[in-house]
């Protein structure tokens, strides 16, 4: 199925999921692409929403300049959804779900999951990092799709 992945994260917390700015130097300095790529320890390749206005209805407010919206950009959600899907055994492998998992250990974040043309129509706030792999896999099940929205926030939020 074709899905389209969107991870809001705050920016002061990028280097603790090893989420690096890609820069391309010319003439001895360096630059931002544009708009601006980041990429996994592992190469996952996200690009950056420079307007995340959209986003604001999904999760429930509006969203603060300390958070980074990121749109998957690598081509691997379906390798993902195999494992899921065929060979469950491949998914402590898989550098998607890994680099997801690893997102428990920021402050807040914001995992969206939704099939193109498609709202969320879940919601789920993630208090153990198990939660993460569990709902993950839920939603990319062909017999059962789901669009979601994961989150983790902290305990005065409004969501």
């Amino acid at each position: 199925m074709d899905y389209v992945l969107n991870i809001l994260i705050p920016k002061n917390e990028l280097e603790t999921v090893n989420l690096k700015e890609e820069l391309i130097e010319w003439g001895g300095n360096l630059y931002s692409c544009d708009p601006p790529l980041y990429i996994t320890d592992s190469d996952i390749v996200f690009e950056r929403i420079e307007d995340v206005r959209y986003f604001y209805e999904i999760v429930g407010e509006k969203l603060t300049n300390d958070i980074i919206a990121l749109n998957l950009k690598s081509n691997i959600l379906f390798e993902l959804e195999y494992a899921v899907n065929n060979d469950v055994a491949l998914l402590g492998k898989n550098t998607l779900f890994v680099f997801l998992n690893k997102l428990f250990k920021l402050s807040e974040f914001y995992i969206i999951l939704v099939r193109e043309d498609e709202k969320v129509k879940e919601r789920y706030r993630i208090v153990a990092k198990e939660e993460i792999s569990i709902r993950l896999s839920d939603s990319l099940r062909w017999s059962n799709p789901k669009d979601v929205l994961l989150f983790k926030k902290n305990q005065f939020s409004s969501l």
